[in-house]
Parts: structure tokens; sequence; C-alpha cells
């Protein structure tokens, strides 16, 4: 590399601090991240993993891939346990406290967060009491296997929102990620625990994204979810358990009841020392501490990121780090002064779907001077947007930065070349109002001007399922307008949701304003009189804060959200991109691996809510994303290098095109296979497949994994995204393999080493739904297993096991018991 022509200050080494400097890798700069801690990873690096039976998507098990990638990186310099010392001078040097100085051309400031104080909620008397733990105490000891709970059938309790959305301690915003952590845990606890008795007292769960839909489906009826927050917490004589002072849903009265284990599911505050650094860099928080709003004030050449902006979880947090570095080298490399007129030094972007989400990310995108190709039902494209209409796409061959978009127009067929591929097509709506007589959707009351609307208005939310985010947020915004205009609002729903940094004050706000907000269970608690002769809507409801008690309610007319349900083209898109729907027929899988806008292809993308609830700020968030994935990630068109097909061998049988998950094989001019460098993930998976032995990977062929096995020991072939992380040193008696993913595992690969004399093979990979290479881990065991059963080989020879890289007690424990039992 050549000397750095600037240096980079990335302030923390957490999450998105080590997604930015990763970012910065192929380029001329010199990075310095400095962390206070004596550590990498921040807090998620103590975070154990989720997983049960299958992945849960947390994305703990991230940070040690990260931490060891950054280590090696020739780019990066890591000063830990160092802080700025003094604040810049006027050249814009910097002096960190290891004495060293700086003079970055850009700062990166990912200082993260300070979980909140339980201690300061005296109620809880939070370390004065045995079995009182925080939601990061319950995951060290889960990582570090130290769990224990008296009894055959331990009794826990969630207690939500501690520190979060509290006026008193000016910390009235959700911290977005407390109950998607408490439904993770509370999953894993019945997994560990099975006879465990778990409840989950909360203010209003949000269920946001299909994710932490689909894990409050899970639990329920495993989990009591408890609406409202325990007022206090006492100690039993002999310290004999725990007795929280509760409200019983039933009569309203005040009651005890007994637990073994309460964990205090704490918000996020900003960096102990943030005001101090903002003070150092000349930046200003807003009142909170966080920069997610307009009065927060920053400099051009800082780019504040991930929780520094305000809560985030472990996922958008890596993704606000590339973004942030992406932005930065925008910055320090501009673009030419009329970038429209240089088409041909950005990429083209395709962008598939109809309706209002492809044709901003088409938008988006030209205006940033990308040629863009529009495939969707549009009359009239924007300017710089060359639309396709109807034109109906047929396949889609190649890889990132050479893609080639073959369609067919009235039966003329054509084809295009991009560099990246962006899916937004627009879910359906369904009209829930139709349900009900007098009933309008909440979008037809949001177009009526405030003076046209009725004197009262009764909004349902939740009755059809969990709210999306973005209705809720409508209801209230026009609620507060209606009732401001002295027309009266009443809102029925089972969850306030409050997402995004103004969620709180805007709820605060519709309550100032008049809007009566009133709850209900279970949709069988709402009762619409349909037989009404009159122009009013009535309805009984059984109030869930006042049990036994039915509240008539009369209004002009009833407003019902329409809900949002997969498109019948989302399985036609999946195809011709070679992805997964979910389990709700929405595009993307939940890889924790390709979360959030990723697919398993590079250069290839999803935007909008055909892929997750999504509301506008989240899809121009990730559209900034995607464009900032763009800018990283596109490059030219060229070989691979370390994986090869011997064309001597090669039967053209197509196998390692069908097999890859990457799309990284296309068919050449000659119409052979070809692997593309800048497609291809290395996971071996066309290796290990190909039925010609056609495909060889250097050092990774199976003689030389072979010649590494001891005799008389265990050989471990780890995943070194998971094991080989997990592992660290290899176990007494073993020797351990890192391969780039279990789906280089073949019969060859796991009988050659036993004929070399090892004593057994046992293979390490990621949990399932957590391969990088999708069913990688699924195929590594059917491998195994296909092995062991082999005429002659005996029990024990072969093993299998999944393990994440942020679980090496679980590791241990795993290979220890393995040798036991076969030895």
């Amino acid at each position: 590399m050549n000397e750095p022509s600037s240096q980079i200050l990335v302030l923390g080494g957490g999450v998105t601090g080590m997604s930015s400097a990763l970012a910065l890798k192929d380029h001329n700069l010199a990075v310095h991240l400095v962390e206070k801690s004596d550590h990498l990873g921040g807090h998620a690096a103590q975070w154990a993993c989720m997983a049960t039976t299958v992945c849960q998507n947390c994305g703990a098990c991230l940070v040690q891939e990260m931490a060891a990638a950054l280590k090696s990186q020739a780019n990066a310099r890591i000063h830990t346990q160092t802080t700025i010392a003094k604040p810049a001078s006027e050249d814009g040097t910097i002096t960190l406290s290891n004495g060293e100085t700086l003079t970055p051309a850009g700062i990166i400031m990912a200082t993260g967060f300070t979980p909140f104080d339980p201690d300061t909620i005296a109620s809880y008397h939070f370390q004065a009491l045995d079995g009182v733990i925080t939601t990061a105490q319950l995951n060290a000891l889960i990582r570090e296997e130290k769990l224990s709970a008296t009894g055959p059938a331990p009794k826990i309790a969630f207690l939500q929102c501690v520190g979060s959305r509290n006026r008193k301690e000016n910390t009235d915003y959700c911290s977005q990620v407390c109950c998607k952590v408490s439904m993770r845990h509370a999953r894993k606890l019945t997994h560990l625990m099975p006879d465990a008795k778990i409840s989950l007292f909360y203010m209003d769960l949000q269920l946001i994204g299909k994710e932490t839909r689909t894990a409050a489906q899970d639990l329920a009826g495993q989990v009591e979810l408890v609406q409202g927050v325990p007022a206090e917490i006492l100690q039993n004589p002999g310290k004999q358990g725990l007795t929280m002072i509760v409200e019983d849903p039933s009569t309203c009265a005040r009651k005890a009841r007994q637990f073994d284990l309460v964990v205090l599911s704490v918000g996020m505050t900003p960096a102990r020392n943030n005001r101090q650094t903002c003070e150092m860099l000349g930046i200003t928080p807003n009142p909170w501490g966080f920069f997610n709003t307009d009065d927060a004030v920053s400099s051009k050449n800082i780019i504040v990121a991930g929780c520094a902006r305000g809560p985030t979880d472990i996922l958008g947090c890596r993704q606000e780090g590339r973004m942030a570095a992406a932005s930065l080298l925008q910055k320090l490399d501009p673009e030419p002064a009329d970038p429209v007129t240089h088409h041909n030094t950005r990429p083209g972007i395709a962008v598939i779907g109809s309706g209002p989400h492809a044709l901003d990310v088409a938008s988006a995108a030209a205006a940033q001077g990308y040629p863009v190709y529009s495939f969707g039902h549009h009359r009239m494209a924007p300017p710089g947007i060359q639309g396709f209409g109807t034109a109906k796409i047929t396949s889609i061959q190649g890889v990132t930065g050479h893609f080639t978009i073959f369609y067919d127009t009235q039966g003329k067929k054509g084809s295009l070349h991009c560099g990246a591929i962006i899916a937004a097509p627009s879910p359906s709506r369904q009209n829930r109002a139709i349900r009900f007589p007098r009933a309008a959707t909440l979008d037809t009351f949001a177009e009526t001007p405030l003076k046209d609307r009725p004197p009262r208005t009764i909004i349902l939310l939740d009755y059809f399922g969990p709210e999306n985010k973005g209705f809720s947020r409508l209801a209230l915004r026009e609620s507060i307008a209606s009732c401001q205009a002295g027309q009266a609002v009443t809102m029925l729903m089972s969850h306030m949701l409050v997402h995004g940094p103004a969620g709180q004050q805007a709820y605060d706000n519709a309550r100032k304003a008049g809007v009566k907000f009133l709850r209900f269970k279970t949709p069988e608690d709402v009762t619409v009189n349909t037989g009404s002769s009159t122009n009013t809507v009535s309805l009984v409801l059984q109030e869930a804060t006042l049990p036994g008690r039915e509240i008539s309610l009369e209004a002009d007319c009833l407003v019902v959200p329409d809900t949002l349900v997969p498109a019948t083209g989302f399985k036609e898109i999946a195809d011709l991109l070679r992805a997964d729907l979910d389990s709700e027929d929405f595009l993307q899988s939940p890889n924790v691996r390709h979360r959030l806008i990723h697919t398993p292809r590079r250069g290839i993308f999803f935007a909008g809510p055909c892929h997750d609830e999504i509301d506008a700020p989240d899809l121009a968030r990730e559209i900034q994303a995607i464009m900032a994935e763009i800018q990283l990630g596109v490059a030219p068109l060229q070989a691979a290098a370390s994986i090869a097909i011997n064309e001597k061998s090669c039967a053209q049988c197509l196998t390692c095109y069908r097999v890859c998950p990457h799309g990284a094989v296309i068919l050449n001019e000659k119409h052979r296979p070809q692997i593309m460098a800048q497609a291809c993930f290395s996971c071996m998976a066309c290796v290990a497949n190909c039925p010609a032995y056609a495909i060889e990977a250097q050092g990774f062929d199976n003689d030389s994994l072979a010649a590494k096995a001891g005799k008389g020991k265990t050989m471990i072939l780890a995943c070194e995204r998971s094991g080989a992380l997990a592992a660290g040193n290899p176990p007494q008696g073993s020797d351990l393999i890192p391969i780039p993913c279990a789906c280089r595992i073949s019969t060859d690969m796991l009988i050659k080493p036993l004929i070399k004399g090892a004593d057994r093979v046992i293979v390490s990979a990621c949990h399932q739904g957590n391969c990088r290479s999708e069913t990688g881990s699924a195929m590594a065991r059917k491998q195994v297993e296909s092995a062991a059963a082999l005429p002659g080989m005996k029990e024990g020879k072969l093993q299998f096991l999944t393990v994440a890289a942020n679980e090496p007690q679980a590791f241990f424990r795993m290979i220890s018991a393995r040798q036991r039992r076969t030895s």
C-alpha cells in the first residue's frame, strides 16, 4: 500500500466503530480506532448467543468476527484504553491520552451508549437484593453457562422500560431494542429451562418488524404477558426469592407475586463521557445527549453514527458504521462537478417494482447521479430514470458490477447491463374498513380536510394483528390535528407503538391534545354494532385496564388502517433474484448475515416494506445504506483467484451453478461455468458438490486437509466464523482446522482424516439460520449423517455440532462431552 493520503479517526471500538474501520480497509487511508476500554466490541462483545434450535438473529456473534478481521487489517491501528486528552487545536490536531497526536481528515464518532443505571429507581432495590439483575448480567450468565434458578420450575420476571419512556429521568424516549431483547431472552430461557415460568411486565410491547412479531407469536402460551410495570421489588425472609407488588388485572387491586429472578430491561442512555467528548470535538448533542433530532449540531468533518446517534440494535449499528465510512469517503474524494454527465463513473442501478417505494428508490439514486433503470408500472419515469414500463424480466445473470437483465416487452426481447439491483416492490394492501359499516380507511381519514372530518371519530388499531408502525404514527398525527381542530378522537389499541426518536413525544402530544386512549387485550374484547340504523357507529369495549367493565362508545366514523400483505409478484421476484421468502411470504429470509438490506448475492438489495416493516424515515435511511454499499462494494469484473475450475476435468454438468448460494458462478461466452471473485464468499459449496472433482481450492483440497490430521487425536473442522472463533486455541488432544464454511464438508473430507489416523472428526458449523451461505450448516449435517451411516463406520467417529462465535463455554463443553462419550 502507498503512503496513506489521510488519517481517519474512529472514536469507539464497538460494532459501529469496527464496521466503519473495516469498510475503509481497501482505501489509501490510515485508520486510527480509539477505544476507551481494553477490548473491542463494546457492550455487544459481552452478549450471549440467543440461538435455540435455530438462530434468533440477535447479531451478537458478529462481534468476534469483526474484531478478528480488524486486528489483521493493514491500514488500521487500534488504540485501546485510550481517549481524547485535549480539544482539537486550530489546525485540527487531536492529542490522545497515550501521548500520540493525529490530524485527521475526518472523524467518525461511534461512542456507543451507557446502559441506564437502575440504582436510580429506588423501589427496585437493585444491587441490594439477591436475584435482581439487568439484561446485561443475564447475558453474562447465559454466555458463561452459570445461569441457575431455584426449584424445578423457576419463576422469572422481566420488567420492561427500566429507564426508558421516563420523563423524570429525562429519558422520555423508547430505547427501541428492549422489547425485542427481552423476547429473545424469554425464548432462550424457555429453551434452556422448559419448565420455567416466565412473566414479562410491559408498558407497550413494541412489536415492530417481522422478526419481533414472529417472536411474540412463538412465545404465545409460553410466556405470561402482563401490561403494567410493578411498583416495588422486595426480598423474601431468608433471601428465599423475591416479592413484587403488582396490579391484579382481574381486580385492579395490588397484590404480591413471588419470583426467583427479576430481570430489569434497562434502556440506553448516551455514553457516560459523551458530553465531554462532544466538547472536545466542538459538537453539540440534543437534550437527551444523542444526535437523532434536528437540534443536535455536528461538524462537516465529523460523522456521528450508531448508538451515538440514537438507540440502535447490533445489525443497525453495523449498517450505520458502513454508511458513515461511505459518507466520509465521499467527502474526502468529491464527485465530479456535474455527476449527471458522468454516468460512466457510476454503475447503473436497476430498480424492480411498481408502486411508490420503488419510485422513491429510483428517484433517490438518480438524484445522486446514478444511471437508473426502472422496471415497474410507472406511467411516466422522472428525469434521470429510464423506464421500462410493463417489461417483464425473464432472467437475471451475472454478478455485482456486471449484471445482465433479460426482459420481454410485448414479445420483443431485450437486455441491459447494470452494476446493482434494488428490489423495492410495494406490498398489497387489504382494506379492513369494509368489514364494518360506516368505516373509513386511515388513508381516507388522513386525506380528508380537517374542516370536513366528522365531530367524533374512533380509530381502531391492532384489531387485525400487531399494527404497522407507519400506520400507528399516522394515526397519532392525524388524531392530534383533529383534536386541535375541535373534534373528538378516541383511539383503541392493544399496544401504542412509540418507535423513532419522537415516538414517545408524539404519544404524549396526542394525550395533551385530548385524544382518548382505550385498550383491549384481544379482538374479541371489541364488539362493533353492525345493526344500527343511524349514521353513527357504536362499539362495546371490554377495557383491558378496567376488568369486568364494559364501555359503550359512539362516534360518527370508525377508522381502520389497511393491512399490508405480500404482493402476488413477490415469489416471482424472489425466484429471479435466487432469494428466499420469509415465513409470511415477504421478501428476504431473516438471515442475520444478510440483513438489513442485503441478499445472499452481492450487489442485490431490498428496500421498503417488501421485506420488513418500513416507514418513510426508514426507507430514506435504507436508500442511504444501499447507496453506501454500492459506493463501497461494486467492483469491476475479474476472475476468481483462490477457487478455480479445471476446464479439463469439468463435465459442464452445471452443479456448481445450481448450488452456489451467492450467484458467484456464471456461464461465460463459451457457456462454461466460471467463478467470479467479487461475488464469491469462498464458502466452497461448489468444491464439495462437484461430482467430477473439477473445482480446486488452494489449501482446502481433501488431501491437504487430511494431512493435518494428528494420529490418535480429534480433528475439528470448524467454520471460521463460528466454531473457530469460539474455540480460540484448540482443545487438548485435538487439531482444530478452520474452514471457510461448513458447506465445504464432503464425504471424502470426513473419511480421509480417519484413514490417516485421526481418532474422530467433529464438524462445527453455525447455528441453523446463521450460515452466511444460507444452507451451509444443513448441508454439512447431511454429509456427516450420510458418512456416519456408511458400512463399517464406528459410532462416534463422525460428529456434528452447531455453535456461535460468542459461545466459547458451550463449544468446549460440547467438545469435551463428545470426547468422553467416545473414549
